[in-house]
């Protein structure tokens, strides 16, 4: 592997190691990966930001977003200050106070902490489970044959799928060709083949499913039904989560399969941001009070941040606005009118953020025209009602597993067989 898929992978791995308890035993042996996966996640966050000088909110939002918790951040900090990837660090005793952003575009990021990652001598089973899920994100493959092809120990096998199983990482299936390892980021990082395979091979159901999420990127899982659901368990889908108003947990579902290619593995930040702008948007469109919200109305937000680099605040702006806020997209900036008391939603005016802004513009209007429809600066302003937390698709997959399932696993283990070259009758 070379050290850009090094980096990317250890992204990758952190954010299956989300789906488990932090205390576990089984993260010992990976606390290397899980290190360079944090700090490929914080860079992300910050880049573009250039002095950064409110660490202790960065330090809240990396625990509560990113789950990088407060004994591991000074040390993710470290990791990104060797790398050059910040500097001008200033710290108070061991605490650090403010550094300047240095994080250059992702393809530069990853093969910087790839390389860091290889320094670090990673364990035997970090190098193994690194490789399993880059060979498995590019296709779904016969068990023995990878397991043979990346050279991977006999007495590591079953710990290593039995981590990636819980994790969410890895799926071993039982299919009539033999046993089949399948990785959700193969659906993730090829939704277009998989979508063009689910309607030319799927079961109705699955196809079925799969064109509802096309007719609106961001469905809501909950009204999507059943099959959508289980897609999203199974990893076919992309999914994060919102809390809805109420406290509970919303996935919407996305398959963003007519985008760059490049945003699906190179700049998988910016397919975040986006999809979090989408979640959030869908949220205040079926669950925020506001049910009549159409497209055009959805749009007419992003359209006014990017235009005016604003919204017009109101009583609920600081709510409403706070996921997008602990994602970077946003500031929650002082009340514009005198003596206002109410928060603005402001951009933070990076390349990423408006790149995240227009991508989630394009999967909203997909397939629809909507220039020119706009509604006044008070509608659009009162859109976003994500709570304080986004789940990403892997916690997403980890939650809906838990549910019960409906008769779909055949469904799911048609879709890889044919994934596989497999047509089974």
């Amino acid at each position: 592997m070379n050290n850009f898929s090094q980096g990317l992978r250890c992204q990758d791995v952190h954010s299956g190691l989300r789906t488990i308890d932090p205390s576990s035993s089984s993260l010992i042996s990976l606390h290397q990966t899980q290190r360079i996966g944090m700090a490929a996640s914080l860079a992300a966050l910050i880049r573009g930001r250039d002095v950064f000088e409110e660490v202790d909110s960065l330090r809240l939002i990396a625990a509560d977003q990113l789950d990088i918790s407060a004994f591991a951040f000074e040390s993710v900090i470290e990791t990104l200050e060797e790398a050059r990837l910040i500097r001008n660090v200033v710290r108070k005793g061991r605490t650090t106070a403010s550094f300047t952003e240095h994080v250059p575009f992702y393809s530069g990021l990853y093969e910087t902490l790839g390389e860091n990652w290889a320094s670090g001598t990673p364990s035997e089973m970090e190098q193994q489970i690194v490789r399993l899920v880059d060979a498995l994100a590019r296709s779904p493959r016969e068990r023995s044959e990878v397991l043979r092809e990346l050279n991977i120990n006999t007495k590591d096998v079953r710990p290593i799928l039995e981590l990636a199983a819980e994790t969410g990482l890895i799926t071993n299936l039982d299919l009539p060709g033999g046993q089949i390892l399948y990785s959700p980021f193969h659906g993730f990082e090829h939704p277009q083949d998989l979508a063009q395979i689910i309607t030319d091979h799927g079961a109705s159901e699955l196809s079925d499913a799969f064109g509802a999420v096309r007719e609106q990127q961001g469905l809501p899982v909950s009204i999507g039904g059943e099959v959508v659901r289980d897609a999203v368990a199974h990893g076919l889908l992309l999914a994060p989560s919102v809390e809805r108003p109420n406290g509970t947990l919303e996935a919407f579902a996305t398959l963003p399969y007519s985008i760059d290619e490049r945003l699906l593995r190179e700049q998988k930040p910016v397919l975040d941001k986006a999809l979090a702008v989408i979640a959030c948007l869908r949220m205040g469109q079926h669950f925020g009070g506001f049910s009549n919200l159409t497209a055009p109305a959805l749009v007419s937000a992003i359209n006014k941040l990017l235009r005016e680099g604003q919204l017009n605040p109101h009583s609920s702006s600081e709510r409403q606005y706070r996921l997008l806020n602990r994602s970077g997209v946003v500031q929650l900036a002082p009340d514009t009118r005198p003596n206002g008391r109410w928060k603005t939603p402001t951009l933070i005016d990076t390349e990423d953020n408006r790149a995240a802004l227009l991508l989630a513009k394009d999967l909203i209007t997909h397939g629809e025209q909507v220039e020119g429809r706009m509604l006044s600066a008070a509608d659009s302003s009162r859109l976003l009602v994500g709570q304080e937390r986004l789940g990403g698709p892997l916690t997403t997959i980890a939650t809906m597993k838990r549910k019960k399932m409906v008769a779909s696993d055949d469904i799911f283990r048609s879709a890889v067989d044919t994934l596989m070259g497999h047509r089974t009758r």
